[in-house]
């Protein structure tokens, strides 16, 4: 059994709504979804679906093994944002992909990581070649944003940059690097590693949390060659809304990957500059 998040649409809009996935003895997937009682007082599970382990036809994962799309016979499909790796092969091997003691020899496995990195570099990057230290998928809050809501977003580290990015993954499953009629990847904000001034990690229910104190942050990315070029920086900066302070906070869902941007960031601000990071030992 695994408590997992699904998107879905309708309409014209989308969810992301929290589910059960279990698999019986009878080798039958259940799909139930985790809603809550009208007056706040618990949950209840809702039958979304039920499947044969056998007609389970194709699974596509992305970048980190953080978004698992499943394709079952009769024109069912299930888009989980699992956000870990320990949860996608949690889920992989209730779906028994991937096991083991059997394999399911009618089901393919696909990844389309190479797809999202280079939509990635198209999208964001302006087409430049870019070398990604981690993408993570993240809970995402800023003391600028009106609703003052916590937004699923992906968080890309590159070079001397912090990119919380949007991510259509209702468009997952149809990725070509050659589509041109709508864009998979765009900017929420970004920042350098070296406007990060301070960086705490909390316990929050649900998962982790880090907090980052910026100097400044700009919804544009301009790609440099490399991240000592103090006129590309500076322009940079230019576009930058400054005065007040600035915080971001980041919701994770594996300690393995906070733990890895803890790192990151550390080593990169020591590299950068002579400021030190606080909060963060």
């Amino acid at each position: 059994m695994a408590l997992l998040e699904i998107v879905r649409s309708y309409s014209l809009a989308k969810e992301i709504i929290k589910v059960v996935i279990l698999l019986s003895s009878e080798r039958k997937l259940y799909v139930l979804l985790v809603d809550v009682i009208s007056d706040g007082s618990g949950t209840v599970l809702k039958l979304l679906g039920c499947h044969r382990v056998e007609d389970v036809r194709e699974v596509l994962v992305g970048v980190g093994l953080q978004v698992v799309r499943v394709y079952i016979e009769r024109d069912a499909a299930y888009m989980f944002l699992t956000r870990s790796m320990e949860k996608s092969r949690e889920l992989l091997c209730i779906l028994q992909v991937v096991d083991s003691h059997e394999t399911c020899s009618k089901c393919s496995l696909r990844s389309l990581e190479q797809v999202q990195v280079e939509l990635f570099e198209k999208h964001i990057c302006g087409g430049s070649k870019i070398s990604i230290f981690q993408y993570s998928l993240v809970l995402f809050w800023r003391n600028n944003n009106e609703d003052e809501l916590w937004l699923s977003r992906s968080l890309f580290v590159i070079g001397g940059y912090l990119l919380v990015c949007i991510e259509d993954f209702m468009q997952f499953s149809a990725l070509s690097i050659d589509a041109s009629s709508s864009t998979y990847f765009s900017l929420d904000s970004c920042c350098t590693i070296t406007d990060v001034s301070e960086m705490v990690i909390e316990a929050r229910e649900g998962g982790q949390c880090i907090t980052l104190a910026l100097e400044r942050a700009t919804p544009e990315f301009c790609p440099s060659t490399t991240i000592t070029n103090k006129k590309q920086v500076g322009l940079d900066k230019e576009k930058t809304a400054t005065g007040g302070s600035l915080t971001w906070k980041l919701k994770w869902f594996s300690d393995e990957s906070l733990f890895k941007f803890v790192a990151l960031i550390k080593a990169a601000h020591a590299g950068a500059t002579m400021s030190p990071l606080l909060g963060c030992k």
